[in-house]
């Protein structure tokens, strides 16, 4: 399965770096394997490896401002193994080339 995650705290300043750090703490700590992006944070693992993790990355967040906003999108194929490679390596076949990464 293949989780992104992107928690949101609100009312704070607009500065928001210290506490994507602490999500990516928290997820990095976990083992699972994961990707930072500019929007979000994507996470491959099975749902009771997961949904702990995202808890943990929500509570934390939520410890540091009176209010948080989670996102969750969650890709979860019957038989598929939540590959980050995989799937981009299906759209550079179907490309003939090469895409940003």
């Amino acid at each position: 399965m293949m989780v992104e995650l992107s928690v949101l705290p609100v009312g704070q300043d607009e500065k928001i770096g210290k506490y994507v750090a602490e999500v990516v703490r928290i997820i990095d700590q976990s083992g699972l394997e994961y990707r930072l992006t500019p929007m979000g944070t994507v996470i491959t693992g099975d749902w009771d490896e997961v949904m702990p993790v995202i808890k943990s990355c929500h509570e934390k967040i939520k410890e540091m401002t009176d209010r948080v906003i989670t996102k969750i999108r969650i890709d979860d194929e019957r038989g598929g193994n939540g590959d980050f490679d995989s799937t981009l390596q299906t759209v550079e076949k179907i490309l003939g080339k090469s895409v940003n990464k």
